[in-house]
C-alpha cells in the first residue's frame, strides 16, 4: 500500500513538471515575435487609409496602406492598439494569431468636430451658431417610411409631428416653435440643392443631418430661413478598394390600440334610451328590421398584420483622386388598414474627382413612390353593427337586404342620411398615387490661388406626380339613400421643376493667430409647377375608365405657376488664437411673389464666441474642458405667400343693372379683395449658448436660450367696411414670440469590454401671439364631425388654442338644469352642466374661456446605447408634456347619431345611474351637450419607447473564413410601449392636425381618429464584402 502511494506521488510530480514545462514552452512561443497582418476598416467595411497600429507598451507601430492593409511584428501575447481620427480607439489581444482584421466604430464626440453649415463647413470649436447634428449611425439603425421621422426626439428644440401611421406618411417639422399662421416648415437643403421636403431621399443614404436654429447659422439663407434650415448630406465614396454592403430587414406591424364600439344589442339599447329621452318611439329589440344575433366586427374586417420590408445595397470605392458611391433602396410597407400600402424605390449615385486645384462633385437621386392610400379608418364607425359588411356569398353588403327582411324603414331606423359601407367602398376603389422624382446637383470648384476658391453649384429638383382614384359602380351604400348609381374618376397630373444656380467665392487664410474665412456669392432659383385634373362621373361600365367616356364632367381643375428668387450673400468668420470668434453675415433677397417695391429685403446677423478653455488661465483645469460661450443676433425672413396672391381676380360672369329698363347685363368685375402691399415676414432672434465637456471628456453638455420675435406676419383679416368687399384678405399685421431653453447632454464611458453612452435632450418653448393688429381675437377651426368653432387666435396665448365651455358635472334634476339659465340650450336632468365663468347667472358665449393648447410645454428624448464584445443594444425614448388633445372620437362616440356609439355610452346618466361623467343618451340634444367644451379634451403627455434594437456582430475570425468584413444580425421594435393617459388611438396622432404641410400648426392637437400608428417588429441583416 505504501509502495502504491509512493508511485502515485511520483506520477503526480511528473504530471506537474510536464505541465510546467508545457506552459513554459507556450510562454516562450508567445514571447517570440510573430508577424501579424490584416485590414482595418470602418463599420461599413470601407478600408481606412492611414490608421495607426501600435504594440501596447512599446514604440513599435505601423500604418495602414491605401487599401487598409497593415503588417507588424509583435509578441504572441501582446496587445495591438488601433486608432484612427474620428473613430473609437480599439485594443486587440493578439493571442498568437497572425491574421487580425479590425473594425473601428465612429466616435461621435470626434465626428462633431466638423459640422456642415450653410455654404460650407466649420469645426465645432469655431461655431458661433446653434447647430444640432444627427449622424448616420442614429438614422440607419431603424427603418422609416420617411426620412424626416429619423429626427423625432433627437434634436432639442425640434418638434417632429407625425402625419399619422399610414404607409409613407411624412412628418411636420417645427423648429423652435410656430412662427407663422401660414407655413411653418423649415427649408431643406440636400447636398446643396434647396428643396421642399426629405421625402425623396432614402434614410440609408443619409450621412448626416445638420439643423440650423439661430440667426448666426440661418441668416446666410435670408428670407427662406425663418422656420429653420435642415441640411442633409448624403453618403459619399472613399478612396480604396471596392466595398459592397447589404442591409436588409423584414418585419410585421400591428395596431396598438382600438376603440370598443357598441355591438348590435348595445347599439339598440343606446338608441332606444335616446328615443325615450327625446320622446320618440322605441325600436323593438327583436324587430324584423334587423338580425339581433349578428354584429359586424369592424376591426377584424378592416385591420391586418402588415408586412414591412426594406433592402439597401451600396457599392463604394475610388482611387487616389476619385471616389464614388452607388446605392439602391427598396422599401415596401403594407398598411395595417386593409387596402393600403406604400412602395418606394431609390437609386442614388454620388461621385467626386480631384485633379490638382480642380474639384468636381456630382450627386443624383432617382426616386419612385407608389402609394395606395385608404382613409377609411376615421370613418369606421359610420357603418352600424346591424349591417353585415359582407353577405353570405362574400360580396359587400348593399341596400338590397330583403333576404333578411330589411326594407322600408331601414334608413329611418339607422338614423338620418345615407349609411355607406366605407370598407366595401375602400376595397372596390382603385386608388394609386405615383410620383417619379429626380433630385441632384453638380458642383465644380477651382482654387485660383492659395486660399481663394471659386465654386459653381447647379441643382435640379424635378418630379411628375399622378393621383388617380376610380370609384366603380358598386352598390355599397345602404339606407334611405339607396345605391350609388354613378361611377367616378378623379385624376390629377402634376409636373414640378426647380432649378438652382449658385456662384460663390471663398477665401480662407491664416496669419499667425488670425484666421479669416470669407464667402460671397449670388444665387438664383426658379420653380415652375403645372397641374391638370379631371373629375368625371357616370361611365358606361367599370372597365372603361378614360375621362372622355364619362357622361358628366364635374370639374377640370388646373394651374400653372412660375416663381423666382435671386439673392446676394456674404459671410465673414474670424478666429483669433482659437479663443475669440466672430461671425457676421448678410443676405439680400428679391422675390417674384411680391409686387414691385416690396420684393427686396436684407437680412443681417452677427455672432461672437469665446473658447474659454483655450485661455492660459485655464491650464490645469483638466476636468472641465472645451468651455465655450456663444451669443448671436440677427434677422431672417419668410415669403409665405401664394403665387399671384397679390393680384386681383376678375369674374367674367358678373351682372350689372343697366339701361332704362334696368336689365341685367353680364360683365367683368373684381369680386374679391386682395392686398398688393403684402411683404416679408421678419424674424428677429437672439441666442445665448454654453458648451463644455467634463469628467475627462466623458460628459458633453450644450445649453441654449433663445428669443424669436416675428413681425409683419400675414393673417387673413376682414377689410374695412367701406371697401365694398366682404371677404377676409391677407395683411401683415400680426406678431408672434417664441422663447425657450434647450439642453443636450451626452455621457460616454467603458468598463472593460462594456462601452455605453446616454444622450438626453430637452426643450421648453413658450409660444405666444403678441398682436393681431386691430383685432383682439380670431375664432376659427372645428373638428370635422362638429361644425362648432373649437380654436381661437388671441394675443397672450399660443398660436392655436382651444376655447369653449368648462364642464362642471351633470345636472341631477330638471329644476337644477332650468335654474342654470343656459342661453345656448334647453338642458334637462342628465345633460352636461357648464360653468358660469363670468358669474352673471347665465350660461352664454361670455362663459367660453381658454382650454389649453395642443402645443406641448416641453419635449424630450433619451438615447441609450451599449456594446459588449459582439453584442450591441440601443433604446430610444421620447415624450412630450403639457399639451391637450381634442379627442374628436368622443363626439362621434357619444353625440353623433349618424353612426355607431361607444359601448360605454351605456354608462350614460340615467335616474338610476347618476355616478357617471357621460351625459344622458339623446339624439335631439336639447341641452346642446355637443358644444365645444373640455369634455373632449384630454392630457396629451406621453413617454414612449420609440425604438429598441439588439444586434450581434459575427466575430472577425469567422468572417475571414468567408471573406466578409462585416456581418451583423439585429432585432428591432418600434413603438414598443407608450405611457399616457390619452384614450385615443395614439397620442402622437392627436398632434398632427389635419394638414400635411406647415399650416398644420393651426390644428395641432385635434385627433379625428385618423390612421393609427402601428407597432413594428423587424429582423435584419447587415453584410459587407
Amino acid at each position: 500500500m505504501r509502495v502504491l502511494k509512493l508511485l502515485k506521488k511520483k506520477c503526480q510530480h511528473r504530471v506537474f513538471m510536464f505541465a510546467v514545462l508545457l506552459l513554459a514552452g507556450v510562454s516562450v512561443g508567445f514571447a517570440q515575435n510573430i508577424n501579424i497582418s490584416g485590414v482595418v476598416s470602418d463599420e461599413s467595411g470601407q478600408p481606412l487609409t492611414g490608421a495607426n497600429i501600435l504594440v501596447k507598451g512599446t514604440t513599435s507601430g505601423a500604418q495602414t496602406d491605401f487599401d487598409g492593409n497593415y503588417s507588424i511584428s509583435a509578441a504572441g501575447d501582446a496587445t495591438l492598439v488601433v486608432s484612427y481620427l474620428g473613430f473609437i480607439t480599439q485594443e486587440v489581444a493578439i493571442n498568437g494569431r497572425s491574421q487580425i482584421n479590425v473594425t473601428l466604430a465612429e466616435d461621435a464626440s470626434q465626428l462633431d468636430e466638423v459640422v456642415i453649415i450653410g455654404y460650407g463647413t466649420a469645426k465645432k470649436s469655431d461655431l458661433t451658431g446653434a447647430v444640432s447634428v444627427v449622424g448616420s449611425k442614429d438614422i440607419e439603425k431603424y427603418t422609416y417610411s420617411d426620412a424626416s421621422q429619423a429626427l423625432q426626439g433627437r434634436v432639442a428644440g425640434v418638434s417632429v409631428q407625425s402625419q399619422g401611421g399610414a404607409p409613407g406618411a411624412g412628418s411636420n417639422i417645427l423648429i423652435r416653435g410656430a412662427s407663422s399662421f401660414t407655413n411653418n416648415e423649415p427649408l431643406y437643403v440636400i447636398d446643396g440643392m434647396i428643396t421642399g421636403s426629405m421625402s425623396s431621399i432614402a434614410p440609408q443614404d443619409i450621412a448626416s443631418v445638420s439643423v440650423l436654429k439661430d440667426a448666426s447659422a440661418l441668416a446666410i439663407y435670408g428670407s427662406r430661413a425663418a422656420n429653420g434650415v435642415v441640411i442633409i448630406t448624403t453618403k459619399k465614396g472613399k478612396g480604396g478598394k471596392i466595398n459592397i454592403s447589404l442591409d436588409t430587414s423584414y418585419g410585421v406591424q400591428k395596431v396598438i390600440n382600438t376603440f370598443d364600439w357598441a355591438d348590435v344589442n348595445q347599439y339598440v339599447q343606446i338608441v332606444n334610451r335616446a328615443n325615450d329621452n327625446d320622446g320618440s318611439a322605441r325600436y323593438p329589440a327583436n324587430d324584423s328590421q334587423f338580425d339581433p344575433s349578428y354584429s359586424s366586427n369592424l376591426y377584424d374586417e378592416s385591420l391586418r398584420t402588415a408586412e414591412v420590408k426594406n433592402t439597401n445595397v451600396r457599392v463604394t470605392g475610388g482611387g487616389e483622386n476619385t471616389n464614388y458611391s452607388l446605392s439602391f433602396t427598396q422599401f415596401e410597407n403594407e398598411g395595417i388598414v386593409k387596402f393600403s400600402d406604400f412602395k418606394r424605390q431609390t437609386l442614388r449615385a454620388n461621385a467626386g474627382i480631384t485633379k490638382g486645384r480642380f474639384k468636381l462633385e456630382n450627386t443624383i437621386g432617382l426616386t419612385r413612390t407608389v402609394n395606395n392610400p385608404n382613409n377609411y379608418f376615421n370613418k369606421e364607425r359610420n357603418l352600424l353593427p346591424t349591417i353585415r359588411l359582407k353577405d353570405d356569398d362574400g360580396n359587400w353588403s348593399t341596400s338590397d337586404l330583403d333576404a333578411r327582411g330589411v326594407s322600408g324603414t331601414l334608413g329611418t331606423f339607422y338614423g338620418q342620411g345615407t349609411i355607406i359601407n366605407e370598407l366595401g367602398w375602400a376595397a372596390e376603389q382603385d386608388r394609386t398615387n405615383t410620383r417619379n422624382s429626380l433630385l441632384g446637383n453638380i458642383a465644380m470648384s477651382y482654387e485660383i490661388i492659395d486660399g481663394l476658391t471659386y465654386k459653381i453649384n447647379l441643382g435640379l429638383d424635378h418630379f411628375n406626380a399622378n393621383n388617380y382614384t376610380f370609384t366603380p359602380l358598386v352598390p355599397v351604400i345602404v339606407g334611405n339613400g339607396g345605391n350609388d348609381n354613378q361611377s367616378r374618376l378623379q385624376e390629377t397630373n402634376t409636373t414640378f421643376t426647380s432649378t438652382l444656380v449658385e456662384h460663390t467665392l471663398n477665401y480662407n487664410k491664416s496669419f499667425g493667430d488670425h484666421n479669416i474665412d470669407l464667402i460671397a456669392g449670388f444665387t438664383e432659383q426658379k420653380t415652375h409647377s403645372r397641374s391638370l385634373g379631371v373629375d368625371a362621373r357616370d361611365f358606361p361600365n367599370n372597365d372603361i375608365r378614360v375621362a372622355s367616356a364619362a357622361q358628366t364632367y364635374v370639374e377640370v381643375p388646373s394651374n400653372d405657376v412660375t416663381t423666382a428668387i435671386h439673392s446676394y450673400l456674404g459671410r465673414l468668420k474670424y478666429n483669433f488664437a482659437d479663443r475669440y470668434l466672430l461671425t457676421a453675415s448678410v443676405r439680400q433677397d428679391r422675390s417674384s411673389l411680391f409686387k414691385e417695391g416690396f420684393r427686396d429685403a436684407t437680412f443681417p446677423s452677427a455672432a461672437i464666441g469665446w473658447n474659454v478653455s483655450n485661455e492660459p488661465f485655464m491650464e490645469g483645469f483638466d476636468d472641465l474642458t472645451n468651455i465655450k460661450f456663444r451669443a448671436s443676433y440677427g434677422e431672417v425672413g419668410s415669403n409665405n405667400v401664394n403665387a399671384y396672391q397679390t393680384d386681383f381676380v376678375i369674374d367674367f360672369f358678373s351682372e350689372y343693372i343697366l339701361g332704362e329698363n334696368q336689365q341685367r347685363e353680364t360683365g367683368y368685375a373684381i369680386t374679391r379683395m386682395v392686398n398688393p402691399l403684402i411683404s416679408w415676414e421678419t424674424t428677429k432672434t437672439i441666442n445665448f449658448g454654453l458648451e463644455f465637456d467634463a469628467l475627462d471628456g466623458k460628459l458633453s453638455v450644450t445649453m441654449d436660450y433663445f428669443k424669436n420675435e416675428v413681425e409683419d406676419i400675414l393673417l387673413s383679416a376682414p377689410p374695412v367696411f367701406y371697401s365694398g368687399f366682404g371677404n377676409n384678405f391677407p395683411q401683415n399685421i400680426a406678431t408672434i414670440e417664441n422663447k425657450g431653453l434647450e439642453f443636450l447632454a451626452t455621457y460616454r464611458d467603458n468598463i472593460g469590454d462594456l462601452s455605453f453612452s446616454a444622450t438626453a435632450n430637452f426643450a421648453a418653448i413658450t409660444n405666444e401671439v403678441t398682436s393681431l393688429g386691430s383685432s383682439t381675437r380670431l375664432v376659427q377651426g372645428s373638428f370635422t364631425s362638429n361644425t362648432i368653432n373649437s380654436l381661437e387666435i388671441t394675443p397672450g396665448r399660443p398660436v392655436s388654442s382651444f376655447f369653449g365651455w368648462v364642464v362642471d358635472g351633470i345636472y341631477q334634476s330638471d329644476a337644477e338644469a332650468t335654474a342654470a339659465n343656459d342661453q345656448k340650450g334647453n338642458p334637462r336632468a342628465g345633460d352636461l352642466r357648464f360653468k358660469d365663468i363670468d358669474g352673471d347667472g347665465d350660461i352664454d358665449d361670455d362663459d367660453q374661456t381658454a382650454l389649453g393648447s395642443g402645443i406641448p410645454d416641453f419635449e424630450y428624448g433619451l438615447n441609450l446605447s451599449a456594446e459588449y464584445k459582439n453584442w450591441d443594444l440601443n433604446l430610444f425614448f421620447n415624450g412630450v408634456s403639457g399639451n391637450k388633445i381634442l379627442n374628436g372620437t368622443k363626439y362621434r362616440g357619444y353625440f353623433d347619431f349618424n353612426g355607431n356609439y361607444f359601448a360605454d355610452a351605456l354608462n350614460a346618466w340615467t335616474p338610476s345611474n347618476t355616478n357617471t361623467n357621460i351625459p344622458r343618451n339623446t339624439q335631439a340634444d336639447p341641452g346642446f351637450n355637443r358644444r365645444m367644451s373640455d369634455f373632449y379634451l384630454e392630457n396629451g403627455s406621453f413617454l414612449r419607447l420609440r425604438n429598441a434594437q439588439i444586434g450581434y456582430s459575427i466575430p472577425s475570425d469567422i468572417l475571414d473564413k468567408v471573406k466578409l468584413s462585416k456581418a451583423r444580425l439585429y432585432l428591432s421594435a418600434t413603438n414598443l410601449f407608450t405611457i399616457t393617459d390619452y384614450t385615443g388611438y395614439y397620442p402622437e396622432v392627436g398632434r398632427n392636425g389635419r394638414s400635411s404641410n406647415g399650416r398644420a400648426v393651426l390644428n395641432t392637437g385635434i385627433d379625428e381618429g385618423s390612421y393609427p400608428t402601428p407597432r413594428t417588429f423587424q429582423l435584419g441583416l447587415q453584410v459587407s464584402f
